[in-house]
């Protein structure tokens, strides 16, 4: 944020005194920077060295742990896939095909009908 931003008066017309407009500047300019290299240094090394062991963490746990179990898993569920394809294969795929030909000769029809007309011809 820049000081013209912040503090300085918008129109050119109404400014302070030069000398005390410069200085206002000079006072802003330098005391930001001071404070922002206090803080980095106060509470920016502690959070760096937070955020490095964060991530550090968080990397040391993908290679060495997420990444063979996602790998393991995989194959296990591939191992786990031809069993469950063999068992559909023989069973499953037998008994609806079965299924399948026993109410292949089922036919829906729909028509709109009044309710009365229904209950004229149920009666």
């Amino acid at each position: 944020l820049d000081f013209a931003n912040v503090i300085a008066e918008p129109d050119t017309s109404a400014y302070n005194f030069e000398a005390l407009h410069k200085v206002s500047q000079q006072i802003y300019h330098y005391s930001k920077i001071f404070i922002y290299r206090f803080l980095a240094i106060l509470v920016g090394l502690p959070l760096m060295l937070c955020w490095g062991l964060l991530f550090g963490v968080y990397t040391f746990t993908m290679i060495w742990l997420v990444a063979p179990m996602r790998r393991l898993s995989q194959s296990f569920i591939g191992e786990i896939g031809l069993y469950v394809q063999s068992t559909s294969d023989a069973i499953i795929a037998p008994l609806f095909r079965s299924m399948g030909k026993v109410y292949s000769g089922v036919h829906v029809s729909l028509a709109k009908q009044d309710l009365h007309s229904i209950k004229r011809i149920q009666v």
